[in-house]
């Protein structure tokens, strides 16, 4: 478990600086680790309260969910009734919801929260594993951390994509060359 925890820190880690990638990369990370269907980041710090969606669902709930977590280092309500009870219903239909308290410099409080439709989905997830990779994740995020991208960096990675669509489109053709290449080799032995 230990190895895999470095595995998936080193996964997220590498989508840095760019926060959308970021976000994305640790959207399938966690995913990965325990299935889920809305969630995101959630932190107050000297500027604000900052939310960083990892996958849309839980709407403006993000200082509820702060708020219900209080002093605890983790909340996990495991049935839409015990939702309501906490004044956490959201549009979405949900049923489980996973708060992890997360520290790092720049936040007062932070947390990420996970949500999922089905009863009990969080009852076996591996909480050290996954504050571990949002803890990074939300290092990497906070304001200061995450360079803008500059014009040139945008070019080169427009020029990057083109490239890996080209190599696509390549590899496409190869195959193609190759079917046909076996196809006529076939047809041209005796019989």
């Amino acid at each position: 478990m230990f190895q895999q925890t470095i595995q998936d820190l080193l996964r997220v880690a590498e989508a840095f600086p760019h926060r959308e990638t970021l976000l994305e990369r640790l959207r399938s990370v966690l995913l990965e680790i325990e299935p889920f269907e809305c969630g995101e980041i959630l932190a107050e710090t000297e500027r604000g309260f900052l939310h960083f969606v990892a996958a849309p669902g839980l709407g403006d709930h993000g200082p509820k969910l702060l708020a219900a977590l209080g002093e605890e280092k983790t909340l996990r309500l495991d049935t839409a009734e015990g939702l309501k009870e906490r004044g956490l219903a959201t549009s979405t239909p949900l049923a489980s919801l996973l708060i992890l308290r997360l520290e790092a410099p720049g936040a007062t409080r932070a947390a990420v929260a996970l949500g999922h439709s089905r009863n009990w989905s969080f009852a076996a997830a591996p909480l050290s594993r996954l504050r571990s990779v949002c803890g990074l994740a939300l290092r990497l995020l906070l304001p200061g951390s995450v360079a803008a991208r500059t014009p040139e960096e945008a070019r080169l990675g427009a020029e990057v994509t083109r490239l890996k669509t080209l190599v696509s489109t390549l590899d496409d053709e190869l195959v193609a060359l190759r079917a046909e290449r076996v196809a006529r080799l076939r047809s041209d032995k005796p019989q």
